[in-house]
């Protein structure tokens, strides 16, 4: 990736070790700053209430609206994979008040996947700062012994008879597992589910070879027994799961594939505006709450600057494109 952000991956010390020196640099600014906010600030949450990106949002809220002085209203606005609620702040007005806690799908990813979105998520926002990552896990029934380099060799001996689930087609867990199959040479089985509750529970009774799941709905299944862990998404090893190997570690040098939560507000919003919000963001992730939410979801904060998180959404679309086109996936 050509991003700015750090190659090596921050540990979680080093990551809080840098936000509370980033809220400690910038605060003098927001002294400065004008009278923003000088009204109610609503964060669009393009997803249902109790999800990994609505948990996050919500303890996020609180304190920014403690760092802000102003109060932060939740508003979720799920449908369509995330696009209604993000091109509802689109074609907000660009002052400050409408922003956009958005995740992967929505400002990334589904570029690749649609023709006539209502927005480009590359044009029509102002980024304010990518928020965190979140790896994403390979599992597989307990009932079963196959290493994931077994299954692969299945899948390459007879293509399409080695089933994985996903939460949705286009969906980040159904590309991470499409981007293993274009590395590997090998063509799986993709079966799509409504949710990560029926698609762990089918990976548990065996119905699949295995599933790509987010982290905190496999956790207690592969702790309790019910699920093997083979691989984590991410770079590193997950500190929700510090026994189970990267792809990397498995033999796939250069497989990363994570999810994440990032703010943008509409485009032309001021460069004074959007730094203050950054501001009150950066406080906000260092708080003990946030980071507890955080981990409990297997993530990483970030914390990144404006221009950073623009070209890491550049980077995601672009590597989204490549996928989606190895995939053979057709744009609808």
């Amino acid at each position: 990736m050509t991003s700015e952000l750090p190659q090596r991956p921050f540990s979680r010390r080093d990551s809080l070790a840098a936000l509370l020196l980033a809220f400690s640099a910038a605060a003098p600014s927001a002294v400065r700053a004008d009278t923003y906010p000088a009204k109610p600030v609503k964060l669009i949450i393009p997803y249902p209430p109790g999800g990994g990106t609505d948990i996050t949002g919500r303890a996020m809220a609180a304190r920014l609206s403690d760092v802000l002085g102003q109060t932060v209203v939740i508003e979720n606005k799920p449908g369509a994979t995330g696009m209604i609620g993000a091109a509802s702040v689109a074609k907000a007005p660009a002052d400050g008040y409408t922003v956009l806690f958005g995740a992967a799908s929505e400002m990334a990813i589904n570029a690749s996947l649609f023709k006539n979105m209502s927005y480009d998520p590359r044009t029509d926002f102002e980024p304010v700062t990518l928020v965190a990552t979140f790896p994403l896990v390979f599992v597989a029934p307990a009932t079963t012994k196959a290493s994931l380099q077994e299954l692969i060799e299945a899948a390459r001996a007879k293509p399409d008879t080695v089933s994985y689930g996903s939460i949705g087609s286009g969906s980040p867990q159904h590309l991470a597992a499409e981007l293993l199959s274009s590395m590997a040479r090998a063509k799986f089985l993709h079966i799509p589910y409504k949710g990560s509750g029926p698609l762990v529970q089918d990976a548990v009774g065996g119905h699949i070879n295995m599933a790509v799941s987010s982290v905190p709905p496999a956790v207690p299944l592969v702790r309790s027994g019910k699920l093997r862990a083979l691989a984590v998404t991410s770079a590193v090893r997950s500190e929700a799961l510090p026994d189970v190997p990267t792809m990397a570690e498995l033999g796939f040098a250069g497989y990363e594939f994570n999810t994440w939560v990032g703010v943008a507000v509409p485009k032309g919003t001021s460069k004074e505006t959007v730094d203050k919000l950054r501001v009150g963001l950066v406080g906000a992730l260092a708080a003990a709450e946030v980071q507890s939410a955080l981990r409990d979801q297997g993530a990483v904060p970030v914390g990144s600057t404006a221009e950073q998180f623009r070209q890491f959404v550049l980077d995601e679309v672009a590597k989204s494109d490549r996928i989606v086109s190895q995939a053979g996936i057709q744009p609808e």
